[in-house]
C-alpha cells in the first residue's frame, strides 16, 4: 500500500511541473477593438517578441465591415514557453496601420491545459488558443 501511494506521490509531483513547457499558439480570436474613425480595411495580427519588437508570425487578414468575434490563423505555429518571455500581440490595418496591441506574461498562466487565453486592456479584446507540448 505504502509504495502504491509512493508512485502515486511521484506521477503527481512529476506531472506537474510547468517549468519549459510549450504552448503553440495556433489562433487568435478578436473580441472587439477600437475602431471609431477608421475605415473599411483589411485586420491583421502581428505576434512580436515584447523587448525586440521582433515580429515571430502573423495571421491572415479579416473585413473590419463583418461582425466580430473573429478567429485568425497564426502563421507560422510558434511555440510560447512558460516563464520565458513577454509577448506583444498587435491588431494591424491595411489602410490605417497599426491600431492597438496588448502584452501577453506567460507566467501568468498557471493553468497547464487551457483552452483559451484570455488578454484585454483599453483598445484591445483578443483569446489565444492553441496546444501544449
Amino acid at each position: 500500500m505504502n509504495r502504491l501511494l509512493m508512485i502515486c506521490l511521484v506521477l503527481l509531483c512529476t506531472g506537474c511541473k510547468k517549468e519549459n513547457i510549450a504552448f503553440t499558439l495556433k489562433t487568435i480570436r478578436l473580441h472587439e477593438y477600437r475602431h471609431s474613425g477608421l475605415p473599411t480595411q483589411q485586420l491583421y495580427l502581428k505576434v512580436c517578441e515584447d523587448d525586440t519588437a521582433k515580429v515571430l508570425a502573423h495571421t491572415n487578414g479579416y473585413p473590419s465591415n463583418l461582425t466580430l468575434p473573429a478567429t485568425f490563423s497564426v502563421h507560422p505555429a510558434i511555440p510560447m514557453t512558460l516563464y520565458k518571455k513577454h509577448y506583444r500581440f498587435q491588431l494591424w490595418g491595411d489602410v490605417s496601420g497599426y491600431i492597438g496591441g496588448c502584452r501577453v506574461d506567460m507566467d501568468e498562466y498557471k493553468i497547464i491545459f487551457p483552452i483559451d487565453m484570455e488578454v484585454t486592456n483599453d483598445s484591445l479584446s483578443i483569446s489565444i488558443s492553441g496546444s501544449w507540448k
